[in-house]
């Protein structure tokens, strides 16, 4: 598996912090994978002439 490294603001990673029941590396896989969904979608409909 490829590893893939974020920098974010500090206040930012206070607030995940607040959460350590949420896997976040495990929400972003998903979020990521959503996302590619949604514009493998969006290129489908705009190829086929639909939008």
């Amino acid at each position: 598996m490829a590893t893939f490294t974020v920098s974010i603001p500090e206040e930012l990673k206070k607030k995940m912090d607040e959460h350590p029941d949420i896997n976040m590396a495990e929400y972003l896989k998903k979020k990521f994978e959503e996302r590619i969904r949604e514009l493998k979608k969006f290129e489908e409909l705009k190829n086929s002439g639909k939008i």
